[in-house]
C-alpha cells in the first residue's frame, strides 16, 4: 500500500492548526508543515500534534512555499491542505480507502468546497489536484492562486475538503503580490492574467478589472476561465447599469461551448434587470439541469437549482401568475429547507392568491 504524506504551509494559524493536523492524522502516514514566520503559537501547537516542522523564508511566492515544502515528504504520495481545511469522518474515510489503490494514478483529484449555506451545505465547489506522486518532484508554479504543473494519470475522486475559514485573508495581499510581479517587469501568463483580474474586482478596481478580463480573453487560456470571465464581467457592468455591454460579455461566452447554468443565471440576472421577464424566465429554465461531475470549472451550486427556481417564482409574480410562483418557490425550498428569502416570498404568493380568490367569491 503507498504511504501518504501530508503537507501545510502555515503563518500565524494557532487557531486552526490542530483542527487541520488531527483532520490529516486520520489518513497521513506523516505531516510536514512549513512555517512562514508565525509570531504565535502555530508551531507549537503542530509539534504537540507530531507534525514534522520545517521554516521557510516568506518571499510572497505561495507557489515556492509549497514546493519547500513538498520537498520535505518523504512518503510515495503528497497531499496539500490548506491550514483553514477540513477533511470531515465521511471523506476521511474515503481517503483511508484510497490509500491501497494510490498507485493507478500520479494526479487525484478532489473537491474544494469553498463557501456555505446555513446549514453547512457547500454552495461553491470546484476539483482541484490534491494528491501527487512524489516522483513527479516539486512542480508548483504562480506565486498567487498556485497550481501544480505536471504530466501524468490523473483520476477524480468523490472526496470533499472543506476551506473552512475562521478570518477573512488580507483584503490586498494577493493583489500587492501581483502587483509587485508586474512592477518587477514579469510577464504574466494567462492564468496569472485571469487571476489578477479577479483581485482587482475583489478589491473595487472596476475599470481595471475590465481591462484586465478582456485582456485575458485574447490569450489562449483555459476555457473554463474564459467562461468565467465573461460572467465575471457581466456582473461588473451591471453593476454600473450598463446592461447592453452586460449582455455584450455573455453572449461572447457563447464562443467557448454549451452555456453552464452560473451563464444562464448570470444572462437571466440581466434580463430581470431590463424587466424582461419572458427572456429571464427561458434563461432560468436553461438553468435547471443536473450539477457537472469532473469539470475543472467553478461550480456556484444554488445556480443548478434554488437560486434559478427562486427567481422563476419571481418572474411568474410580475407576471401574474401566482400559482406558478408559488410552484417554483417550493421547488426551491426543496434544495434550501427554510431559507427565509424563499419562505418568506412563498409566504407573499400564497397571501395573494386568498386575497384573488376571496376577491373571486365576492365579485
Amino acid at each position: 500500500m503507498a504511504t501518504l504524506s501530508v503537507s501545510i504551509i502555515a503563518k500565524d494559524e494557532e487557531d486552526v492548526i490542530a483542527r487541520v493536523i488531527n483532520c490529516a492524522k486520520r489518513f497521513a502516514d506523516e505531516i510536514v508543515v512549513a512555517d512562514t514566520g508565525s509570531k504565535d503559537k502555530t508551531v507549537q501547537i503542530a509539534k504537540s500534534l507530531g507534525a514534522r516542522i520545517y521554516s521557510f523564508d516568506w518571499c510572497d511566492d505561495f507557489s515556492k512555499a509549497r514546493n519547500f515544502a513538498f520537498s520535505k515528504a518523504t512518503c510515495d504520495y503528497v497531499m496539500w491542505l490548506d491550514c483553514d481545511d477540513v477533511v470531515n469522518g465521511d471523506n476521511a474515510q474515503k481517503i483511508i480507502s484510497l490509500k491501497p489503490v494510490l498507485n493507478d494514478a500520479d494526479i487525484w483529484y478532489m473537491k474544494y468546497a469553498a463557501a456555505f449555506d446555513d446549514d453547512g451545505r457547500p454552495t461553491f465547489e470546484y476539483w482541484r489536484e490534491r494528491i501527487f506522486r512524489r516522483s513527479l518532484g516539486e512542480r508548483w508554479t504562480d506565486p498567487v492562486h498556485e497550481v501544480f504543473y505536471a504530466e501524468g494519470t490523473r483520476r477524480f475522486e468523490d472526496v470533499t475538503v472543506r476551506h473552512e475559514k475562521l478570518h477573512p485573508s488580507p483584503s490586498r495581499r494577493n493583489l500587492d503580490i501581483y502587483l509587485k510581479l508586474i512592477s518587477s517587469g514579469a510577464r504574466l501568463s494567462p492564468r496569472q492574467q485571469f487571476y489578477f483580474a479577479g483581485e482587482l474586482a475583489n478589491n473595487n478596481l472596476n475599470f481595471l478589472a475590465k481591462s484586465a478580463y478582456e485582456d485575458f480573453l485574447k490569450t489562449d487560456g483555459m476555457i473554463e476561465n474564459k467562461l468565467q470571465a465573461c460572467i465575471n464581467l457581466a456582473r461588473i457592468f451591471s453593476s454600473e447599469n450598463d446592461y447592453s455591454s452586460a449582455l455584450s460579455a455573455l453572449s461572447k461566452a457563447f464562443e467557448y461551448g454549451e452555456p453552464s447554468a452560473e451563464l444562464c443565471v448570470a444572462t437571466g440576472n440581466v434580463y430581470m434587470a431590463l424587466n424582461d421577464t419572458g427572456a429571464a424566465i427561458f434563461w432560468y429554465k436553461c438553468a435547471l439541469r443536473p450539477i457537472p461531475e469532473n469539470t475543472l470549472a467553478f461550480v456556484d451550486v444554488y445556480c443548478y437549482n434554488y437560486y434559478p427556481l427562486v427567481q422563476l417564482g419571481l418572474c411568474y409574480y410580475r407576471r401574474g401568475d401566482l400559482l406558478k410562483a408559488a410552484e417554483y418557490t417550493e421547488r426551491a425550498l426543496d434544495f434550501k429547507k427554510n431559507d427565509p428569502v424563499a419562505t418568506a416570498n412563498l409566504a407573499w404568493y400564497k397571501d395573494a392568491l386568498l386575497k384573488c380568490s376571496g376577491q373571486n367569491l365576492t365579485s
